[in-house]
């Protein structure tokens, strides 16, 4: 790697790390026709893919660096998390438990965790967890991703248990606090439930526990309270203006209520941020549909398509907007 190309490669990466991706791309682009056998910057190359959703060329980039370097960690650990994202995970699931089975790492842990139970198979890593426990359990991490796998294969004390010791190690640790109050509550009516979160978020050590909060807004949408439930929402979003899980929630809110207008404001922020999610996606449209927005949806979907443009499926949901009834328009 001659000096010049290793300083365009360098302002490449940083970039990509700038999150200026379309700039990143242009140059990783420039300097991928010296075909450099190179594989630091075909595993770069193809995370800023990844980041920019361009699954076809992430996977090809990534297979690139494997070939030059089969070893690499970043790029198998990279690799598993494209086939994840296109769906193939049965391949993914093999390569992480490969990756773990040399270095427990917690992002992998993670992973591992979501792709079996996208497949139904969570209990069959009890024997691993159980293992994993006894080497592992003071690992930084290690006992908050035990807690969500026992948690989602029903071993509710086990969980229990573990989001006791993390709070007791560190009080700060929001999330594990709100996991802890949902688990233990459970069973309890709504009422009930609602008055309990109502009284810790009084405490000024919670009042600002975005995962509390949300907590108490799920639970004020199942009793159908929309306005208490707003509010809670506007409380989270102004803690947390970037919050892409509470601002989807809110806009669900929103389409359940027929708030058409806050259902599009919201949610198209929401999709171009995350345009693989099929609930956002349904629920935008319907919005779309119902206020008579057509030219708004296809002028959206444009948009969608300039930044995504490997996202094909979007020109037939183009396609379906343009047949919408004629008496639609803005």
């Amino acid at each position: 790697m001659n000096r010049q190309f290793e300083a365009q490669l360098n302002e490449a990466i940083r970039l990509k790390q700038g999150k200026d991706f379309h700039q990143a791309w242009e140059l990783f682009k420039q300097l991928s026709k010296e075909n450099p056998q190179s594989a630091y910057f075909w595993s770069n190359y193809a995370h800023l893919a990844f980041l920019m959703n361009r699954l076809r060329e992430a996977r090809r980039f990534a297979e690139s660096a494997l070939m030059l370097e089969s070893t690499s960690r970043f790029s198998r650990s990279l690799y598993a998390s494209i086939l994840l994202r296109s769906k193939e995970v049965v391949q993914a699931l093999d390569l992480i438990k490969e990756l773990i089975e040399e270095k427990l790492e917690i992002p992998l842990l993670r992973k591992l965790v979501k792709v079996s139970e996208s497949l139904n198979l969570l209990s069959e890593l009890d024997l691993y967890f159980n293992d994993w426990m006894i080497h592992y359990s003071e690992e930084s991490g290690f006992a908050g991703v035990a807690a969500e796998y026992y948690q989602k294969v029903g071993k509710t004390e086990r969980a229990v248990e573990l989001y006791e010791h993390i709070v007791n190690k560190d009080k700060t640790n929001k999330f594990a606090y709100e996991r802890l109050i949902d688990l233990k509550t459970r069973g309890k009516s709504g009422p009930e439930k609602i008055r309990q979160l109502e009284m810790i978020l009084k405490l000024s050590s919670q009042g600002k526990n975005v995962h509390l909060l949300g907590l108490l807004a799920r639970e004020y949408k199942k009793v159908e309270d929309w306005k208490k439930a707003e509010l809670v929402y506007r409380k989270i979003l102004a803690l947390e203006p970037g919050n892409l899980f509470e601002k989807k929630q809110m806009g669900f809110l929103y389409s359940r209520q027929k708030n058409w207008t806050g259902t599009v404001e919201l949610l198209t922020e929401c999709l171009m941020k995350d345009p693989d999610d099929h609930f956002v996606r349904s629920s935008l449209f319907s919005a779309f549909k119902n206020s008579g927005r057509k030219s708004e949806a296809l002028k959206f979907i444009d948009q969608l398509l300039l930044q995504y443009p490997e996202k094909r499926n979007y020109l037939g949901i183009r396609k379906q907007v343009e047949k919408w009834q004629k008496e639609i328009s803005d």
